[in-house]
C-alpha cells in the first residue's frame, strides 16, 4: 500500500487516489498475504485483533485483514486515498494522519502495518519509532519496503526516460540520519532501534501481473516519481514517452498484460515492553 505519508515525499502520492489504485496499488498489494499471515503468526493470529493499517491507500490491505477477522483501524494523509478505501471496507475505522504523527495514544494495538510507508517518508527512522509508539507490548509491527537493488519496473522507466530523451530530476537522497540502508540487515536495524525485538527479515518475490494501459495510468495520472516526471514534460514528450513505453513492454506481455519480476523486503518483531 502504500506509502502516502506526511512530508515531501508523500506528494508523489497526494491527489492522485484513481490512477494509483488503477495501476501501482496493485504492485503494493502482492506483499499483503504475506506480511498479514507473519503479524498474525508473530501474535497467535489476527482474529478479534486490534490492528492499525498505516498509509491503507486504497484500503486493500485493510479489507484483507479485515476479512481475516482483525477489528481494522486504517489511516492515510490524502482524503481522495481515505475516501476510496472507506468504499472499499466499509467495516474498517478510518482516519486522516500519519508518520510521525500518528493520532493514537501509545499502545492502542495489538498489531501495526505500514505496507510500503516507511521508504517513501522524509524520516523514516521517526517514522518506525512512531509505528513503535501505538503497537502495545507484545504486539506485532509489520513493514515492507522496496530494496535498494534496481527493480524491473524501474529499469523499464529508466529505459522509456533515455529513449525519449526526457528530462529527468536529479536523485533525492535523504540526511544520512534519518534514512536506512534497502536491506534486510538496513530494515532489522530499523526496527530494532526503534524498539521493535526479534525482527524478522526476508526478501519476498512474486510476479507482478498488469494491463499495460493499467500500468501506464500511473505515470501518466502523476503517481510516484516517474509521474512526477512524465507529468512535467510536454504534451508531444508525453506522447513520445508512452510510444517508447508501449515498445517496450511488447516483448514483456503474456495474454495481455506486462509480466515483471517484483520483491520487497518484509520485516514483522515484537513490541518490547515499555520503559
Amino acid at each position: 500500500m502504500a506509502d502516502r505519508t506526511e512530508g515531501v515525499r508523500a506528494k508523489n502520492w497526494s491527489g492522485t487516489a484513481a490512477p494509483y489504485s488503477r495501476s501501482f496499488a496493485h504492485l503494493c498489494a502482492g506483499t499483503i498475504t504475506p506480511l498479514l499471515a507473519a503479524v498474525g503468526e508473530a501474535i497467535g493470529g489476527l482474529d478479534g485483533k486490534n490492528l492499525l493499517d498505516v498509509g491503507c491507500g486504497t484500503g486493500a490491505l485493510a479489507g484483507q485483514a479485515s476479512r481475516l477477522g482483525a477489528r481494522v483501524t486504517a489511516v492515510d494523509p490524502d482524503p481522495e486515498m481515505l475516501d476510496l478505501a472507506r468504499r472499499t471496507v466499509p467495516r474498517a475505522i478510518f482516519s486522516a494522519g500519519g508518520v510521525p504523527d500518528l493520532p493514537f495514544e501509545q499502545g492502542t494495538f495489538q498489531a501495526v502495518t505500514a505496507n510500503f510507508v516507511v521508504n517513501h517518508v522524509d524520516d523514516p527512522r521517526s517514522a518506525a519509532t512512531d509505528l513503535t509508539r501505538v503497537c502495545a507490548p507484545g504486539g506485532a509491527v509489520g513493514v515492507t519496503v522496496w530494496p535498494s537493488t534496481p527493480s524491473a519496473m524501474n529499469a523499464l522507466w529508466a529505459e522509456v526516460i533515455t529513449a525519449s530523451g526526457a528530462l529527468a530530476p536529479p536523485p533525492d537522497h535523504l540526511p544520512a540520519d534519518k534514512d536506512f540502508e534497502r536491506t534486510r540487515d538496513g530494515l532489522t536495524q530499523l526496527l530494532t532501534e526503534a524498539g521493535v525485538s526479534h525482527v524478522r527479515t526476508r526478501v519476498l518475490s512474486w510476479e507482478f501481473r498488469i494491463p499495460p494501459e493499467d500500468l501506464w495510468a500511473g505515470p501518466a495520472g502523476g503517481v510516484a516519481g516517474i509521474g512526477k516526471i512524465v507529468s512535467s514534460q510536454t504534451p508531444s514528450m508525453q506522447a513520445a514517452m508512452k510510444g517508447h513505453y508501449e515498445g517496450l513492454v511488447s516483448p514483456l506481455m503474456d495474454n495481455g498484460e506486462v509480466v515483471l519480476p517484483a520483491e520487497s523486503l518484509m520485516a514483522v518483531g515484537i513490541r518490547e515492553a515499555f520503559t
